[in-house]
């Protein structure tokens, strides 16, 4: 018969080290390293698990919340599209943004929703994004007002500051014509009427005031749209008028309001346009436009409310809103609803698209007004899906 102490013995030969220790948190916690590498391992995670995440640790959260967090995605080009709204609550006096935010690993089920900016979806507020040559230059879209314009140089991992607006804005809408940006909207009341518009050239680094539209033609709702057609440039708003600004003999004018329920975008290099009964697209080869086949059940679903629709990781996003009480009269709430159709086009010359996932994603009050929407994609140059109003060019 073997003695105890024996026994006893043997087990402690045979039994793993770990067993033994008792673990000690500060050796054993992720949180324990430092925030470099936190920073590292968050920066190769897909956004869509950020929420969660910042469940874990106070200090999760502010990592998450970082502008470190950008820097180091930018570094490792892990940057993703993110696409926002800007809409304003009738019970709130300044617009809110919200992003978009897919959850993972849902292929069937797919489950997606508006969260607002900022989160610990998006640390940062969306920047109204322009391009000219290789650089890049972007407008925060925030409050309170700011004279900031930042730029991204090709090559360089940083955003820099670039030559201050003349003027503090708020929400400014952008865009680019002959190597120059035109910047309006987003002045405070007593300082619109000077500088409601201005220019900045590229290769002198100055600003330069545009002149004044008129109270007719400035625009208090932040600016839904720049379109550029021959050389002219097309301020949309929510508001009764739209506004042409004319570059050459510096005068603005009014002009007829786009079509609500006509929206384009542009995927690859073709161009669509999503009305209340059909979704078309237009081919070079022919020069005329055709029917997107296979989305005849999305038309009738998004028909009465279409919103908007924007190219968003090579796909059609495509928007729209309803009562979320249809049959009840005095419903005072709507639902806005995103669906992502996946496109292709086949040998025979069509064009299918297929719905891969079509959601509610927020719930707002019957009067909100949408404002505008952007997308920025990979990699840190970000850019806004802006359109060049090819459509009035080609006689559509």
């Amino acid at each position: 018969m073997i003695d105890s102490s024996v026994q006893a013995a043997a087990y402690a030969i045979v039994e793993p080290p770990w067993k033994k220790r008792k673990p000690n948190p500060s050796q054993s916690s992720f949180l324990s390293l430092p925030d470099v590498i936190i920073l590292n391992c968050l920066a190769r995670i897909s956004k869509s698990y950020y929420p969660i995440l910042s469940l874990v640790s106070k200090t999760f959260r502010s990592l998450i919340l970082s502008i470190e967090l950008g820097t180091a995605r930018v570094h490792h080009k892990t940057q993703e599209s993110l696409f926002s709204i800007c809409i304003q609550h009738p019970d709130r006096p300044l617009p809110l943004w919200f992003a978009l935010w897919i959850q993972p690993d849902q292929i069937e089920k797919k489950k997606a929703t508006l969260v607002q900016v900022p989160s610990s979806y998006t640390s940062g507020e969306p920047l109204f994004i322009c391009t000219v040559g290789s650089d890049t230059y972007a407008f925060e879209q925030r409050y309170p007002p700011s004279q900031v314009m930042l730029v991204h140089h090709h090559g360089n991992l940083l955003w820099s500051n670039a030559p201050k607006m003349t003027v503090a804005r708020a929400n400014p809408a952008a865009c680019v014509l002959h190597g120059k940006i035109y910047v309006f909207g987003g002045c405070k009341e007593n300082e619109s009427a000077e500088s409601w518009g201005e220019v900045f050239d590229t290769k002198t680094r100055t600003w330069e005031p545009l002149p004044d539209p008129g109270a007719e033609l400035r625009f208090s709702y932040v600016i839904r749209k720049i379109e550029i057609t021959k050389g002219k440039i097309y301020v949309r708003s929510n508001e009764e008028k739209d506004s042409v600004y004319d570059p050459e003999t510096r005068k603005w004018d009014a002009t007829a309001k786009a079509p609500v329920d006509d929206v384009r975008c542009m995927v690859g290099n073709i161009h669509y346009v999503c009305r209340a009964k059909s979704f078309i697209w237009y081919d070079k080869e022919c020069n005329e436009w055709k029917q997107v086949k296979g989305l005849s059940s999305l038309i009738k679903s998004c028909r009465r409310g279409l919103i908007e629709t924007v190219e968003y990781c090579g796909k059609l996003l495509i928007m729209w809103d309803k009562f979320a009480q249809p049959r009840r009269r005095d419903c005072q709430e709507k639902t806005i609803f995103c669906a992502l159709v996946a496109l292709e086009k086949r040998q025979n010359g069509e064009v299918w698209g297929k719905v891969e996932w079509s959601k509610g994603v927020l719930t707002v009050p019957r009067s909100y007004v949408f404002l505008r929407s952007c997308v920025l994609a990979l990699y840190g140059l970000d850019q806004l899906s802006s359109l060049f109003f090819f459509f009035v060019e080609n006689g559509f």
